[in-house]
């Protein structure tokens, strides 16, 4: 890479730097839940429109969300930068939100000079709610990300990682209809709800036994009666079936049905099983776009990574629907100082105080500087696309089995 571009990212990033961490900081002290992000939409949506972006607000009719636009004076790929801010109830920022979307924001400005030069066009856009409802599933549906030749973003942890997969999750309810009746004077005037609830958990966990290597199956009964001496007339339950590939989850979810539905007919009562909340698909991540970014953390940064090797994790992200759109990465950015071996996990005040240091916004502006330097490779090596979008193309090939083997 030539001297002259790598100097000049650093000396972009060093200029807009104190407006980057202003922007982290008043996001992590100010955590608003998902679809209620007014401050943390308005203050990048205005910064970016400081810089020459065209922002389209409430984009894909979500009111938090946006779409903000540079075109470059030539043409060239459309790259797209993604952020995140919603918080957490009662934890705030322990997700590291507040750095997703400073990272998309930070890395879209830098990025416009070289869209002038090279030709390109830059895309940030603002995915709301991703700890809830998962706006980038809707906004997939929509077509949201068609148009990219990439979708990149990083999300924070206690270390550097290249881009991780993830599973996909299938979300049902499932309701039994019994019948009320004294539970000792007549039991058997009633029918059991809660006898038929009780099977459909027997049965999953019998399951369970028959699945696939990296699936799971998690279940709660919402509700299950409501007094001992009152046959329970109604049941309620919500699941979560997990697995590397969206196609098995939707096949887990159908034993799973057929299993209510034997409980059913065993006990006398009638099912409802209806969606709950929103699927997300697995996360494919593009491994060819993960290496260029990575390659160039570790050559010119001096990051250390680790390395997933495309082994899907536990969780599930929204990601995952974008990955089906186009070619997309989200990569992990450490917190830590270098050579700091602690170890920390989303999710809990300690890393919620890890989001808001001064050594995490630097780590994140370094992640400017990468996706920077990513994107002009794009714009200037055209192999380089080329072999993404060869990758791409078997987006839909069988994964390797296994999961859960998380570096992290």
């Amino acid at each position: 890479m030539e001297e002259r571009i790598l100097k000049r990212i650093d000396e972009i990033v060093s200029e807009i730097g104190p407006e980057l961490k202003k922007l982290a900081l008043d996001i992590h002290d100010n955590p608003e839940l998902g679809n209620e992000e007014f401050k943390a939409c308005k203050w990048q949506t205005e910064l970016l429109e400081k810089y020459g972006f065209s922002v389209e607000r409430e984009f894909c009719g979500i009111p938090t969300a946006y779409r903000a636009t540079y075109k470059g004076a030539k043409p060239g790929p459309r790259i797209g930068m993604l952020g995140e801010f919603d918080a957490l109830p009662g934890l705030g920022h322990a997700c590291g939100h507040n750095l997703i979307c400073t990272m998309a924001v930070g890395s879209g400005i830098t990025m416009r000079e070289f869209a002038d030069e090279f030709g390109g066009e830059i895309v940030v856009i603002g995915t709301p709610a991703e700890e809830t409802a998962g706006a980038k599933v809707e906004m997939s549906k929509k077509h949201a990300f068609d148009d990219l030749d990439v979708a990149m973003m990083s999300h924070p942890a206690y270390a550097d990682c290249d881009s991780l997969n993830t599973n996909a999750i299938k979300c049902f309810q499932v309701e039994f209809f019994g019948r009320a009746a004294h539970a000792a004077a007549f039991p058997e005037d009633g029918i059991n709800a809660l006898d038929a609830m009780i099977q459909l958990f027997v049965g999953v966990g019998l399951l369970r036994q028959q699945t696939k290597d990296g699936s799971r199956i998690h279940g709660i009964i919402l509700e299950g009666g409501k007094a001992p001496n009152i046959i329970p007339e109604y049941t309620k339950a919500l699941f979560y079936a997990r697995a590397p590939r969206f196609a098995y989850a939707m096949e887990i979810s159908e034993k799973i049905y057929d299993i209510a539905r034997g409980a059913a007919l065993a006990t006398g009562c009638t099912v409802e099983i209806k969606d709950a909340e929103e699927d997300f698909k697995d996360t494919c991540s593009n491994r060819y776009l993960s290496d260029l970014m990575v390659g160039n953390m570790e050559k010119y940064y001096g990051h250390k990574f680790m390395r997933s090797g495309g082994i899907a994790i536990a969780g599930s992200s929204d990601l995952g629907d974008v990955s089906y759109c186009c070619p997309a990465i989200q990569t992990i950015t450490g917190l830590s100082a270098p050579g700091e071996n602690a170890v920390y996990k989303p999710h809990t005040p300690e890393f919620a105080v890890r989001t808001g240091t001064d050594q995490a916004v630097a780590n994140c502006l370094d992640f400017v500087k990468g996706f920077t330097l990513t994107a002009v490779q794009l714009m200037t090596e055209p192999e380089h696309l080329e072999k993404i979008k060869e990758e791409f193309s078997h987006i839909n090939d069988p994964k390797p089995a296994g999961g859960f083997e998380s570096p992290l």
